[in-house]
């Protein structure tokens, strides 16, 4: 008798420690689906007020629907608040833009021209990098919802190029983002992983001033 009545605590004790363990998983899980598109702004948002310069390599992948055609690119980019930001495309695009404040240098090295314009909150179609430099101020300028629990989509409030809607994906790392994509009204899509991140390694400002290379070609825009 005394070893049936064992037998039956031991069940009930097994029993209760699966329940705990059970319910503790679910209450974890229930935790994280707990997690609002603006927990996940606010944690970019403290991340990125940190940095004060970065810089990295990315790849790129663009989808261009007229020609169904997908290209693929790779490069390196430098950001510094307030000063400018760098994207430089290895070949074969072989192609630099340096952005300092209004100000765009876009440099085809292979066709040895140079393209001076200006960049305003409509024009992120000229370099998508533009949007990396602009993390601290999402809530104003996107309206925002979590597709994943680690995956955010943007839609513009006002007009920004021919933007239709970004998808950023979040990283655990100190830099907030990990792949970001970017889809245009006329079903182009754009996907960039920025990947060797390093943050406030003290980048120089005259590394954003553009020096026409000689016997190079300037096309101002703006005229």
């Amino acid at each position: 008798m005394k070893k049936q009545q064992s037998a039956v605590s031991c069940q009930l004790s097994v029993k209760k420690i699966l329940t705990l363990l059970v319910t503790g998983y679910w209450l974890l899980v229930t935790a994280a689906s707990a997690v609002t598109a603006d927990d996940i702004v606010k944690r970019i948002q403290a991340k990125y007020n940190k940095i004060q310069d970065l810089q990295g390599s990315f790849s790129q992948t663009s989808y261009l629907k007229d020609l169904d055609r997908v290209e693929n690119y790779e490069g390196t980019f430098f950001i510094k608040k307030t000063v400018g930001i760098k994207w430089a495309y290895s070949k074969p695009r072989d192609e630099e833009v340096l952005i300092r404040g209004s100000e765009t240098w876009i440099y085809k090295k292979s066709e040895k021209q140079v393209l001076k314009t200006a960049l305003g909150k409509d024009a992120y179609n000229q370099t998508p990098m533009a949007l990396l430099g602009s993390l601290g101020s999402l809530k104003d300028d996107f309206f925002i919802k979590m597709i994943k629990q680690d995956t955010l989509e943007l839609t513009p409030k006002h007009k920004t190029g021919f933007i239709k809607k970004i998808s950023l994906e979040i990283s655990s790392g100190d830099f907030p983002v990990k792949t970001f994509s970017i889809l245009d009204i006329h079903g182009n899509k754009i996907r960039i992983e920025v990947k060797g991140v390093k943050i406030n390694s003290g980048l120089k400002d005259s590394l954003f001033m553009f020096r026409v290379p000689k016997d190079i070609e300037v096309f101002d825009l703006n005229q």
